[in-house]
């Protein structure tokens, strides 16, 4: 983790949308850069409750492993995007889809990866059974 902040991070906590998005166009890199707090570009876009879902794409796009990573208050960029966005903000749900999408996706590729293959019973209508152990794994007939 960076000691200091990248022009990025400026961008971001100035809430400079179209300076954010010219800093990404420059150097991606600077999305895979977290500061002391172990916040990265996006999780301050997700603070600010603010930052346009485009905005919030980019952020995804430049740095996919940072919607996953939490600072050092325990906060993940979903979290902090469910807290900080208003309610009543009409960008909120988008934003939120976006981040839940991608975290989703990531699960769904890791239990795929986790699947027992071995167990898979779904000749002549037997139940097909899908992955992990005891109560964890699926039953689908």
């Amino acid at each position: 983790m960076g000691s200091t902040q990248t022009k990025l991070h400026w961008a971001v906590l100035l809430e400079d949308w179209e300076q954010t998005l010219r800093c990404l166009q420059k150097v991606k890199y600077n999305a895979t850069i977290a500061n002391r707090y172990g916040d990265y570009p996006l999780h301050l876009a997700c603070y600010s409750g603010t930052a346009p879902p485009e905005v919030i794409q980019k952020l995804i796009k430049a740095c996919p492993d940072a919607v996953r990573m939490k600072n050092k208050k325990g906060y993940d960029p979903l979290k902090l995007a469910e807290i900080n966005y208003r309610r009543d903000d009409p960008t909120r749900k988008h934003v939120l889809a976006m981040l839940r999408t991608f975290v989703d996706a990531e699960l769904c590729a890791k239990y795929c990866d986790e699947t027992d293959t071995e167990s898979i019973q779904s000749i002549d209508n037997r139940p097909l059974f899908i992955g992990g152990s005891g109560e964890r794994g699926m039953i689908i007939w």
